[in-house]
């Protein structure tokens, strides 16, 4: 035993581990095992996910993100999600790209094609890439293939060059006497000029000729349209673009006014104003996506998931407008899709159906 001798003569004993600083330690490794231990138990940062949009329209997707996350056990409280909207203006993209990578985000989700398409193109130091729904993302060349992306994007293909055929088939099935098709494409992106291959395919195959209008942007689709004649085509098919998607509701407008049934895709938006729609809404693209999010952040490798198609692809026909153009729409086509405007009960020459669903 340490000891020392007072100035009496008397033994103490030295102060230390055996007397009341022994408390004061063992009271402060109590205090720092139970910091320790509150720290152990802290939840851990939120995830970063960073979403590029080229419009606004295509907010819907990220609704169905979250919404997808959440059932997957990504609840609000376990993700940041950041939206980066270009609003419609595509020149600031980039930008907004390089924004996006700068924050440093666990997962960068693509809006669609042209936000895929500038996240490739930027420079990017290694971030996954969820594409929640693009079209031709194989001919755009960012992928080596389906199976197997092999680089940093993967996701969900919304197969819109791929349906068009059918698009242009559901025409022909719901319309009486569909011959002469006006179809609406943008000849500056890669899904544009697959899916008119596609459309001509099918043309060809169901006895159907064509006339196209060049959608370079929205401008110039609406002049195109303004040359057209009353009565010089049947119906409008609009192809997938970008100007088609943020400009459908005068697009759709300047259709009707030439009295043309118009289909499109669905994601085109339940306001857009077109008579039939064929695909997956926004919505349900974007809680697919949410798949491929989860696993990205659960660490897999997104050169090695395989890319979807969408799940379930459904025929909508909006009955307001068919009575506004006062055409009938014929069984065979109606048998099964699902009608929207119906609240006001069957008039002249409508249709009505139980709600059904059609494969691609």
């Amino acid at each position: 035993m340490d000891q020392r001798i007072d100035r009496n003569g008397r033994h103490r004993r030295r102060p230390g581990l055996c007397g009341p600083g022994r408390h004061v330690a063992l009271l402060s490794l109590v205090l720092a095992a139970a910091l320790f231990a509150g720290c152990a138990r802290r939840d851990p940062a939120p995830a970063a996910i960073a979403v590029l949009l080229a419009d606004d329209v295509r907010l819907e997707k990220v609704e169905g993100l979250r919404e997808g996350l959440a059932e997957l056990g990504y609840t609000p409280d376990r993700v940041d999600i950041t939206v980066y909207s270009a609003r419609g203006d595509r020149s600031r993209l980039p930008a907004l790209a390089a924004q996006a990578i700068a924050s440093g985000p666990d997962v960068l989700v693509a809006g669609g094609g042209i936000e895929a398409d500038t996240l490739h193109r930027s420079d990017n130091p290694g971030l996954p890439v969820v594409m929640a729904g693009v079209a031709s993302p194989v001919c755009w060349g960012w992928i080596d293939s389906y199976a197997r992306p092999g680089g940093l994007m993967t996701g969900v293909d919304n197969q819109h060059a791929e349906l068009s055929g059918k698009r242009l088939e559901l025409l022909t099935k719901l319309l009486p006497d569909v011959r002469r098709v006006l179809v609406l494409y943008d000849p500056q992106v890669v899904p544009g000029l697959h899916a008119l291959e596609v459309v001509e395919e099918a043309a060809a195959r169901l006895g159907v000729s064509l006339g196209t209008v060049e959608a370079g942007d929205l401008d110039g689709a609406l002049a195109g349209l303004s040359a057209i004649e009353p009565g010089e085509y049947d119906a409008a098919l609009l192809l997938p673009a970008f100007v088609l998607e943020s400009g459908a509701g005068a697009i759709a407008a300047a259709l009707e006014r030439l009295g043309l049934p118009a289909m499109g895709p669905l994601d085109l938006g339940p306001e857009a104003g077109l008579m039939a729609a064929y695909g997956n809404s926004n919505r349900a693209q974007g809680k697919q996506a949410a798949r491929f999010v989860a696993k990205v952040l659960s660490g897999a490798d997104p050169a090695t998931l395989p890319i979807e198609s969408i799940d379930n692809p459904e025929l909508v026909v909006d009955l307001e407008v068919v009575r506004r153009l006062g055409i009938t729409l014929k069984p065979e086509g109606m048998a099964f899709a699902h009608v929207r405007g119906d609240e006001a009960g069957p008039g002249p020459g409508d249709v009505q159906v139980p709600a059904g669903e059609v494969g691609p």
